[in-house]
C-alpha cells in the first residue's frame, strides 16, 4: 500500500512539472516524494526457547552414573554407560492440561510402551544446569551439563 502511495505521488509530481500552468502565476515547489518507511528491525527472542536449551547432554547431580543427552525432541538415557532407553520430549504448558506449548516451562516424557507421559515442571534452567520435578512425586531432579 505504501508503494502505491509512492508510485502515484511521483506520477502527480512529475505531470506537475511538464504542465507549465499559467505565465504569471509563481512556481510551486515540486513535492518530494514520501520515502518509503523502513523495514521494521527481525525481533529476536529473549530466551531460548526451552526445548532448545535442554538439547546437550547432561548429568545428574544426586548420581554421577545416570546420563542423559537430548538431541530434537529424543531423551536418550544411560546409566553406568548402560543405554536405559529412549523418550519424546513435548513442551507443555503445565503439568495440568500438559497443551503443548513450545513458550512452556515444563514438558512430558514418553516412550514408545508407555500408556501416558509423565510429566516435569522445570525449577531452573539454565546454560549449564537443569532441575525439573516430577509432578507425580513432587522431587527435584538437579543435572549439570556435560557437552553442549
Amino acid at each position: 500500500m505504501m508503494f502505491r502511495a509512492l508510485i502515484a505521488g511521483a506520477a502527480l509530481a512529475a505531470l506537475a512539472a511538464c504542465n507549465p500552468g499559467p505565465k504569471d502565476a509563481p512556481a510551486e515547489p515540486v513535492a518530494e516524494p514520501v520515502a518509503a518507511e523502513p523495514a521494521p528491525a527481525v525481533q529476536m527472542e529473549e530466551e531460548p526457547k526451552l526445548l532448545e536449551m535442554m538439547q546437550g547432554t547432561w548429568q545428574s547431580l544426586e548420581d554421577p552414573m545416570n546420563v542423559f543427552t537430548i538431541s530434537g525432541d529424543q531423551m536418550s538415557s544411560v546409566y553406568n554407560d548402560e543405554p536405559l532407553g529412549n523418550e519424546t520430549i513435548t513442551v507443555v504448558a503445565d503439568c495440568t492440561a500438559m497443551t503443548p506449548d513450545a513458550d512452556g516451562m515444563s514438558f512430558t516424557l514418553k516412550a514408545d510402551g508407555d500408556d501416558e507421559a509423565r510429566c516435569f515442571s522445570i525449577i531452573d534452567a539454565g546454560a549449564d544446569r537443569l532441575d525439573y520435578s516430577y509432578s507425580a512425586r513432587g522431587n527435584t531432579l538437579a543435572h549439570k551439563r556435560m557437552t553442549p
